[in-house]
């Protein structure tokens, strides 16, 4: 349970420091890292399933923002954010989760294409905005569901 909520404070402070600076510490993805090691070793039912399931889980959400970084579509902290927080979502609940990011992340680039100043390419999308609050919405709904509130 707290490593849920870490995890959901740490995701909300990704967004809090994208708007600040446009960039996300690495402190954060690491910071997640280590809860979801911690929570993986203490209770291990906060995270929705097998261990092994969400590491390959966070492993190819890793592998995939490196893609895109390398493309030139994510920055660096968004690709270290997305493996982060795919860890603790697990494979049940990141189709919904990437569904959802691609969604915003959509609306995030209209928004950007129908402002009539500057050009989003070289200033870029803050895609946090598309990243973290699925996941923190999804978080909050697993931890209610624990504490059965």
């Amino acid at each position: 349970m707290i490593g849920l909520c870490g995890a959901t404070l740490l995701a909300a402070g990704a967004l809090y420091a994208d708007v600040r600076r446009r960039e996300i510490p690495d402190w954060v993805p690491l910071g997640m890292l280590s809860l979801w090691i911690a929570t993986a070793a203490l209770a291990p039912e906060a995270l929705n399933g097998t261990i092994r399931a969400a590491l390959i889980c966070g492993a190819g959400a890793f592998a995939g923002g490196y893609v895109f970084y390398r493309l030139g579509w994510l920055g660096g902290g968004d690709g270290k954010l997305l493996g982060a927080l795919a860890l603790w979502l697990g494979p049940w609940e990141a189709g919904i989760w990437l569904l959802a990011t691609a969604t915003l992340g959509l609306a995030l680039c209209l928004i950007a294409l129908a402002r009539p100043t500057g050009d989003f390419r070289t200033r870029g999308i803050p895609f946090v905005w598309a990243i973290a609050p699925p996941a923190i919405m999804l978080l909050v709904a697993r931890a209610t569901e624990l504490t059965g509130a």
